[in-house]
């Protein structure tokens, strides 16, 4: 293709610039294969019912769903034109007069709400969810252009943009006039949204005359980076919309300019409309029009530097590289091992006063890498063995020698005293991360180390860096500069090759660094075309360039290319040929839903209140990040071991702020990034940054685990301010990619099992003790040996199904002599757990696979660094790993561990919380092969309940919905389901069969007249239960399928009847059958000193129900000051009785507090501190999904909904035969044993089916 077809492909092959403006969602990005994809078609999304739903289908849901923006009073507000556009206008028109109204003080408040404001009524009218756009510029233009606004009418609005950015990073204060006139131009926009006119009341509050805006002409000079936003093209021209200020006119930029920007040819031909631009070293001519040497499509989704370098390879740069090195899972392990103990060798030698002593660093590489090394199959060779350990002496003595003497000979003057070691860097202006390896903290030099081979034939007799290191330290030099003011001239770089040694400079070549930014835009392109087509048949086309025709773009005949490059290739791609029709679709809608899950976790854009997202670290304003909770600034450093080599830290305390009472959203275990902080303008875009993790936070102080430590004190100064925020990290999609190449590597066995082509087996010889068990536990475990592939057990709140059902199979698995793996999801229920493997007599040796900051202390001793500790050869550990036949860890801390697979095989995996658990998260550790070829887990049983938390998913439920009709035969209708939903969706469809509703009889054996044993369809379960397919599974059907492969437990011993009443009428079909514990019957006495307190009527309740009253319009509604006082008065009141009445008080264990907001959750910490009631200061406010696992006597639910527009991000629905369940709500609910007391707003809550019948269920008892 020509640079000539590239601009008409651009321009729309045809169409004018006229004609592309009038589309709403742009024309004409291409696939990469010939075709052009326009809005219709990325509009179009299939329905459950198989059928193609359009724009106006998703404009129903999105904007009937409850999308409104109701401001006080609790009346229900649709959105865009249609019946209920008018309530919408007015309730619009009330926010933009309360603001007009606001005094002062409240300005600021007042701009967060008009943002808000106009972020909300931008995305109504953004009906395709697959449009990603980043920021508030991107979708005002894409809603302008919807509408057809002139060009003074969305000047206006950028206008109130940037004001309001300036005002919310607090770079200006408010005034009365900017507010006035920004509310003018609002009140306007939602008059031409609505078609309602302007209130008189408000219409004379605004200011007579027009909204004004200053449109600023383009400097004459040379700009150094510019952000737009792309409209269209024609063969000359990008016309682009500039985002950081306003101009009448589009603006102008030239590309395909020979020896300036002709190497993004091919990215201009990949632009849609509405793309976001990042345009660097920029000349502006007399005319404005822009020529600039870079150009950076959609800048705020961040490639990591490593992986873009490694797309250039000997045969060449194809995109398609970036999908390969997905798929790819190395066999050899030596080369990794080797980089990591050589990266441990540089840091001895950087923070050593003298000469490091090799065999000390060797027990130190040791202890930091035993089951690699242990694994390592090379290693068992005694020959490669010996050349190992030659090459770790080898690279020991070339660190010396650079450090000891290259360092400081002349021309190089590198300090060891003044590194900084690991520093990273988010680039948005080149749209790259990345870290360093060895950074002078003046940044005058840095050196990238590199373990492996240099090219040793490109010139004969002399070492030479291969081209994809050259890439890397090109792209690092660039960072420094766009980002750290670096000039790269003056920026001295280098390549250390541990091998040779070899401290090669590198020098900068602007003009490579243009074709390495193209090839970056270009895998950005399909990156976005994926997600934003969300079609496994457009997937499929991408996949398909994993092939040696198209990345052997050389040609490459030699035998390197023959021997080594085109196997590594081939072998991805065959993989993927053999694939059958049903694993080819089950795989491509699998890589679709994680590269668009992906993207949106970069991206941010999502239906959420408030940002997420990479992009938010620079994109969110510093009062949104402040308001929830996403920031923690003007730190100081009150305690510095960030020197301690083995584990670095830094204590750090927050000092007094305007927001000091904001509860920041952070927690132990939590990855975060630190960076400096002393001026309003320093963020992470600019900063050097500081990865690590939250070990302790309180308060006052928070203590941060650092990734690498840091020998010089001044990388950390003390009189700098500091700030931490949430490090959004890539590792759990790897981890899924990687799993999808386990899929293609699985034995046919367990992909047949997984897709439903083979049915799962069972043990015969169970089936009479099965049908003879004695209670639930019994048979549940009885089912769970006699399972040869799967069994899935439903266990709902309350049932015992960790502290007994788990434990019960794996004392069984025990007593078998099995090789068991624990999994969940969280690390708090791999505490849980912990708890209960400690509790088993006579005591069972295992081993915890994590980090001590995630772990409890108390099983510190079972991590495995600590247990293996204490062996000191590659055959100890083994045997140590032999002799542990129970190890236990989350799901993503094992699929990073791979090469414990290399070291044993588990006869049985027992998954808890597996409804919370992605499918594609489970499917690598489910398809890992040991290292004798076979299955390396053989069974698997997963525990969950489907009616609680599920998955978090970032796409809408629209988006992940399968509509391939093979794949939907195999129970795969949504990819935000569970693994665990769907295997029981077909169990329960096979083996249900209709059936009956009624009650669980609660027996705890079987019906009489089971069918033999040998028939396969004999057995009990403890009670009927609903299935996802739609059919119940009735408990007569269920007992006469001993070996149906799931079973449920009914009997619950934690809620008393009345507290379980709703949730197990409304949920669970009234299934739920109370043990008959102490608690949960019998009536609660008050305590006589309560009887004249204002919450005496309740404290003696079951269930109550409290009314509140909204937050005035102009409040945040992620805080209900009402609910708040409600909370704590009612907690105090709690307090008392307990302690008077209740057997005394435990904050532990008695009460509980869950809300669904950070704010609410300081506010109410807030109100219970004024009370100054000690034993109520170590009470848990948190949210549900912190709750979820946990219990507490007395349980107070603020719901804290303010606008009608909550009720639709606050639940999280799903359905069964035709009935809503809300899976949060449940969870809510089902924590509380004796009492559960729910606040709430009642007019608002009403609107909402489900809460209306809570409350009607409320006042059926007398508990309101």
């Amino acid at each position: 293709m020509n640079a000539e077809d590239r601009r008409e492909m651009s321009a729309g092959r045809g169409m004018n610039a006229e004609d592309r403006r009038e589309m709403s969602a742009g024309q004409g990005m291409n696939t990469g294969s010939g075709q052009e994809m326009n809005v219709e078609d990325r509009r179009e999304v299939h329905t459950r019912d198989g059928r193609r739903m359009n724009a106006e289908d998703k404009r129903e849901i999105s904007a009937g769903a409850g999308q409104g923006m109701n401001t006080g009073d609790g009346r229900e507000v649709n959105t865009g034109a249609g019946p209920a556009a008018g309530d919408g206008a007015k309730e619009y028109f009330r926010l933009l007069h309360e603001a007009c109204r606001a005094d002062e003080p409240s300005f600021t408040a007042a701009y967060r709400r008009l943002r808000e404001l106009l972020e909300h009524l931008c995305r109504t009218q953004m009906a395709d969810g697959s449009l990603q756009m980043t920021d508030l510029a991107a979708r005002i233009n894409y809603v302008s252009s919807r509408l057809g606004l002139a060009v003074a009418e969305q000047n206006r609005l950028h206008t109130f943009r940037l004001t309001s950015n300036a005002i919310l990073n607090r770079r200006e204060p408010p005034s009365r006039e900017k507010l006035l006139r920004d509310a003018k131009t609002l009140a306007f926009f939602v008059k031409r949204l609505t078609g309602e006119d302007i209130p008189a009341g408000l219409y004379r509050l605004l200011p007579q005359a027009d909204a004004t805006y200053v449109a600023a002409p383009v400097a004459k000079e040379r700009v150094r980076r510019m952000r737009v936003c792309f409209r269209h093209a024609d063969a000359d021209y990008l016309y682009v919309m500039p985002v950081d200020f306003v101009a009448d006119e589009l603006l102008r930029v030239r590309y395909n300019v020979p020896q300036v920007n002709d190497e993004f040819a091919q990215t201009c031909g990949l632009l849609w409309r509405h793309a976001r631009l990042n345009l660097l070293d920029v000349a502006v001519d007399g005319a404005g029009v822009l020529t600039p040497s870079f150009i950076i499509l959609e800048p705020d989704y961040l490639l990591d530097i490593s992986s873009l370098a490694e797309c250039f390879r000997e045969y060449g740069h194809h995109p398609a590289n970036y999908m390969l090195a997905r798929l790819q899972t190395p066999d050899n392990t030596r080369p990794l091992l080797l980089g990591n103990i050589a990266n441990l060798f540089l840091d001895e030698w950087i923070h050593a006063e003298g000469e490091p002593d090799y065999m000390a660093c060797m027990r130190k590489a040791f202890r930091a890498y035993p089951i690699e090394l242990a694994a390592c199959a090379d290693l068992r060779d005694r020959e490669k063995e010996r050349e190992f350990f030659a090459d770790c002496r080898r690279h020991f003595d070339n660190i010396r020698q650079t450090v000891a003497e290259t360092f400081r000979a002349s021309g190089y003057e590198l300090d060891k005293k003044d590194a900084v070691l690991e520093p990273s860097y988010i680039c948005e202006a080149l749209g790259l991360q990345g870290r360093l390896d060895y950074m002078q903290r003046d940044m005058s030099s840095f050196i990238e180390m590199k373990s492996g081979k240099a090219d040793e034939y490109a010139i004969r007799g002399k070492v030479e860096p291969k081209e994809n290191n050259k890439v890397q330290m090109l792209l690092y030099q660039a960072v420094l500069e766009y980002a750290m003011g670096q000039d790269h001239r003056r920026v001295r770089s280098y390549l250390l090759y541990t091998r040779y040694p070899l401290l090669y400079p590198a020098r900068p070549s602007w003009a490579m660094l243009r074709r390495v930014m193209d090839v970056r835009n270009r895998i950005v392109a399909n990156e976005y075309g994926i997600q934003l087509r969300n079609s496994p048949q457009y997937t499929a086309e991408r996949l398909r360039d994993i092939n040696p025709e198209t990345l052997n773009e050389r040609q490459l005949d030699n035998i390197l290319w023959k021997r080594y490059l085109l196997p590594s290739i081939d072998a991805v791609a065959q993989k993927i040929r053999a694939l059958s029709p049903l694993e080819h679709a089950y795989f491509h809608a699998l890589y679709n839903f994680i590269t668009k899950e992906l993207y949106t976790s970069k991206s941010g854009d999502v239906e959420y209140e408030g940002r997420a997202g990479a992009a938010a670290l620079w994109l969110a304003t510093l009062e949104e990040k402040s308001g929830n909770g996403e920031i923690l600034y003007d730190l100081v450093i009150r305690q510095n071991h960030a020197a301690d080599i083995h584990k670095p830290y830094l204590v750090l305390e927050r000092t007094p702020a305007a927001d000091a009472d904001a509860l920041p959203d952070f927690r132990q275990g939590d990855a975060v990034v630190l960076y400096e902080r002393n001026t309003p303008e320093d963020n992470v875009t600019n900063r050097m940054v500081f990865k690590g993790s939250v070990e302790e936070i309180s308060d006052r102080h928070i203590r941060l685990r650092l990734r690498a430590a840091q020998q010089n004190a001044g990388v950390l100064p003390p009189d700098s301010r500091y700030a931490i925020e949430h490090d959004c990290m890539d590792t759990s999609f790897r981890s899924m990619y990687w799993g999808l190449s386990a899929f293609l590597s699985a034995t046919k066995e367990r992909r047949d099992l997984l897709l439903g082509r083979r049915e799962p087996e069972f043990d015969p010889a169970y089936g009479s003790a099965i049908a003879a068990a004695a209670d639930d536990f019994a048979r549940i475990t009885l089912k769970a040996q006699a399972a040869r592939d799967y069994f899935l057990l439903i266990g709902p709140p309350g049932t015992g199904k960790t502290s007994r059902a788990l434990r019960g199979m794996v004392e069984a698995f025990c007593r078998e002599g099995k090789e068991i793996l624990l999994l969940s999801y969280t690390n708090r229920a791999v505490d849980e757990i912990c708890k209960m493997l400690a509790g088993i007599t006579p005591a069972v040796d295992f081993i915890r696979i994590g980090s001590d900051v995630s772990c409890d202390e108390v099983y510190r001793p079972h991590l495995i660094e600590n247990v293996l500790e204490s062996c000191a050869t590659r055959l100890e550990v083994r045997e140590r790993m032999a002799r542990c036949r129970i190890f236990v860890g989350t799901v993503s801390t094992l699929s990073a561990k791979t090469e414990l697979f290399r070291l044993k095989t588990f006869d049985v995996a027992l998954i808890d919380e597996a409804t919370q658990i992605l499918e594609p998260q489970l499917l690598g550790l489910l398809c890992m092969r040991g290292v004798a070829g076979g299955d390396a887990i053989g069974k698997f049983i997963l525990i969950g309940d489907h009616k609680q938390l599920p998955a978090v998913v970032l796409q809408s439920a629209e988006q992940s919905e399968v509509a391939d009709e093979a794949l939907r035969a195999i129970g795969l209708r949504n990819l935000k389901d569970s693994l665990f939903e769907r295997l029981y969706r077909n169990a329960a469809k096979r083996y249900g069969g209709g059936g009956s509703q009624g009650p669980a009889s609660g027996s705890q054996s079987p019906a009489s007249g089971s069918q033999s044993p040998t028939s396969g369809s004999h057995g009990s379960a403890s009670g009927s239960h609903g299935s996802a397919s739609g059919s119940q599974v009735s408990a007569p059907a269920l007992r006469s399928s001993v070996f149906a492969p799931f079973d449920m437990l009914c009997r619950q011993g934690r809620m008393n009847v009345e507290v379980a009443a709703f949730p197990n009428r409304a949920f669970y079909g009234g299934l739920l059958q109370p043990v008959g514990l102490e608690h949960q019957k019998g009536a609660l006495r008050l305590a006589p000193e309560l009887a004249a307190n204002e919450f005496a009527v309740v404290l003696t309740r079951r269930v109550a129900f409290l009314p509140s009253v909204p937050e005035p319009p102009m409040q945040s509604a992620k805080m209900n000051h009402s609910e708040a006082k409600i909370v704590a008065g009612l907690a105090a009141a709690v307090c008392r009785q307990y302690t008077l009445a209740g057997g005394g008080f435990n904050a532990a264990s008695t009460l509980g507090i869950i809300t669904p907001y950070r704010s609410q959750i300081a506010l109410i910490r807030k109100e219970i501190a004024a009370l100054g009631i000690a034993a109520l200061n170590d009470v848990l406010v948190d949210t549900v999904e912190r709750f979820q696992g946990s219990e507490r006597d007395v349980i107070i639910y603020s719901f804290c909904v303010n606008r009608a527009s909550q009720l639709r991000f606050l639940a999280n629905l799903t359905e069964e035969d035709g009935v809503l369940i809300d899976r949060k709500l449940n969870v809510a609910l089902t924590r509380a044993r004796k009492q559960m007391f729910i606040i709430g707003v009642p007019q608002l809550l009403r609107q909402n089916p489900i809460y209306a019948r809570l409350l009607e269920s409320c006042e059926s008892c007398g508990a309101v």
